[in-house]
Order: C-alpha cells, then sequence, then structure tokens
C-alpha cells in the first residue's frame, strides 16, 4: 500500500513538473508584432489580379476587395478593403483620372479624384472578365457570352454587343482614338476601326489559342500571352499571327508595355523583357523574391513597372541593355 501510495505521487510530481516545463516554453503572443504585419499594405494571403496608372496614381486590386493604392509613383503605398470584400478582376485608369475596377459578380467600382470608391451593378449575366478605357473616357467591359459592354456616362447606363457566341472575351483595349483590339476563347480575335460602334472578327490566334493577357502599341502591333509560355505576336493587326520565343514553358498571365519595351509575367515569378527589334525575350532577375504568381502589372514610365501577385508587389526596371539584371526593391 505504501509502496502504491509512493508510485501514485512519483507519478504525479513527473506530470506536474512536465505541465510546468510546458507552460515556461510556450513564448508569449507578440501583439505588436502581429499588429505591424497586419498595418503592412501588402499581405502574404493577397491575390493580386490587376493594376493601373495615371499621373502619380497607381492602384493594384484583387481579391477579398483589397485595392493597394500609392500616390507618388508607386514609392509608398496605403491599404483598404472595399465593402463586402468583392473579387476585383481587373482595374483601370481612365484620362479624366477616374479609376474602375471590375467586379467578379456583376460590379463596378468607381473612384473619383478625392472620393471615396462606389459602387455600381452591371446588367445581369454580364459574367465580367476585362475592361478597359478610351480616349473619350468611355468604359468598356467583356465577359461571357462573347459579350462587349460599354458605357459613356462612367457605368450609369450600358449598351450591349453581342457575337452570340458561348465563349468568354477576355481583353479588350483601345490603342487611339479609333483602334480597338479583343481576344477570347478559342483563339477569338476582334478588330474595331470606328471606336468601338462595330467589331469584325480578325485571323483566330493558332490551334484555339487561349489567350490570358494582350497588349497591342499600335493598330497593326500586338502581342498576346498565355499557358505553356506561349506569345503570339501580328504586325498586320491581327490578320496574320506568328510565334514569338519566350524560352519558357510555365505560364504568363500578364504583359503590357511603355515606348518601345515589354513586360510579361506568370507563374514562379517570372519576369521577361523585350525591346523593339528583338527576335526573343529575355528572363528577368527575380532577385530571390517570393516564388508565387504574377499577374498585375502597370508601367511607371522610364522602363519601371510595378507588378504584383500572390501575396507580393514590387517593381521592376527593365535593363536598357539585353543583359538581365536584378529588379529593384520590394515595396
Amino acid at each position: 500500500m505504501v509502496n502504491n501510495d509512493r508510485d501514485t505521487f512519483s507519478i504525479s510530481l513527473s506530470l506536474a513538473f512536465l505541465a510546468f516545463l510546458a507552460a515556461g516554453c510556450e513564448a508569449p503572443l507578440d501583439l505588436e508584432a502581429v499588429a505591424a504585419q497586419q498595418a503592412k499594405p501588402v499581405q502574404r494571403a493577397d491575390l493580386f489580379q490587376a493594376a493601373a496608372r495615371h499621373l502619380d496614381q497607381v492602384i493594384v486590386v484583387g481579391a477579398m476587395g483589397v485595392v493597394v493604392q500609392s500616390s507618388d509613383g508607386g514609392t509608398d503605398w496605403q491599404r483598404k478593403r472595399l465593402a463586402g470584400n468583392p473579387f476585383l478582376l481587373d482595374v483601370v485608369a481612365c484620362p479624366d483620372g477616374n479609376f474602375h475596377a471590375l467586379e467578379k459578380t456583376d460590379g463596378l467600382w468607381t473612384l473619383q479624384a478625392g472620393g471615396e470608391w462606389q459602387r455600381q451593378a452591371l446588367p445581369e449575366a454580364t459574367e465580367p472578365q476585362a475592361m478597359t478605357c478610351d480616349q473619350a473616357n468611355v468604359i468598356w467591359v467583356t465577359g461571357g457570352f462573347s459579350t462587349i459592354l460599354h458605357s459613356a456616362d462612367a457605368g450609369a447606363s450600358w449598351e450591349n454587343w453581342s457575337m452570340d457566341e458561348d465563349l468568354f472575351l477576355t481583353s479588350i483595349q483601345f490603342v487611339d482614338a479609333r483602334h480597338g483590339f479583343v481576344t477570347g476563347e478559342f483563339g477569338t480575335v476582334l478588330v474595331s476601326d470606328d471606336s468601338g460602334a462595330n467589331w469584325q472578327p480578325a485571323t483566330p490566334l493558332p490551334d484555339s489559342f487561349y489567350p490570358q493577357s494582350a497588349h497591342f502599341p499600335s493598330p497593326t502591333t500586338g502581342w498576346v500571352v498565355g499557358l505553356d509560355g506561349m506569345i503570339w505576336t501580328t504586325d498586320t493587326g491581327g490578320m496574320s499571327w506568328q510565334l514569338s520565343d519566350s524560352g519558357i514553358s510555365s505560364p504568363l498571365y500578364g504583359i503590357t508595355g511603355s515606348a518601345d519595351r515589354l513586360l510579361a509575367i506568370g507563374d514562379n515569378t517570372t519576369i521577361l523583357y523585350h525591346h523593339s527589334g528583338d527576335t526573343s525575350w529575355h528572363p528577368l532577375d527575380t532577385g530571390g523574391k517570393q516564388r508565387t504568381y504574377l499577374r498585375a502589372a502597370a508601367s511607371l514610365g522610364n522602363g519601371e513597372f510595378v507588378v504584383a501577385g500572390g501575396g507580393t508587389l514590387f517593381t521592376v526596371a527593365i535593363p536598357e541593355t539585353h543583359t538581365p539584371s536584378t529588379q529593384g526593391g520590394a515595396r
């Protein structure tokens, strides 16, 4: 009986000692560190989708209503979240200085200078995919069932055009007051030379290529990127297409340009650049940045771009020569 009591006492003492050790090893929660992390403009869980710039104003949008904005050309950033946490697919800056963001669930958000973001509903069943703003401040939205919407009154009313085919139109851009380009599923390419009053089919992208993004710097020249690192280019306004050597096989999600420089971005923090007259694309050293996708990009001028994707946002500079160089610091 005595031995049993001693055994019980020994076990209790051992358990108490282990509990003491466990309590001593548990670090106190650092609330200041948590608050500091939450105060950062970019969070690890962010899923950025698009970026736009007007003068010194730069805006990047993404999932859960996240909007990250800079008023000094991309040096300092402020973060906010729109009401209802909408998934923001795209953002554009109009010549009048207003920004418009496209919501996945048929909504348009507008930011006027000195104001707050305001939401308006798009026509039902739009299934929006992409947007742009032309030189006359007309907003254009592409969506499902080959739909092209446009609004000349900042989203108060809309006019609808469709090919009446069951396909998504994934990009739209106007290169000047008259010429516009649209790309979409099954290699679809549409062109307009009358400010979007009419859209005509151009030569489809080869092999029913599914475009992720497109950039047309002129009425004759354009670039389209997609999966497997493929880049198609035209110098005939979409009447013919040639494969451009990207040198990679991973997906590309975005492409944009500035003057004679092009930037393509994609999976695994892939960044490619291209100069006018090049026969191929060149990788840009990511400098050990987080290995994630990149989808959003906007030119900051002078060969610099802001790029963003999964939990990351930073600036890059395209070198003047074809030798890859380390990109700019993270913001």
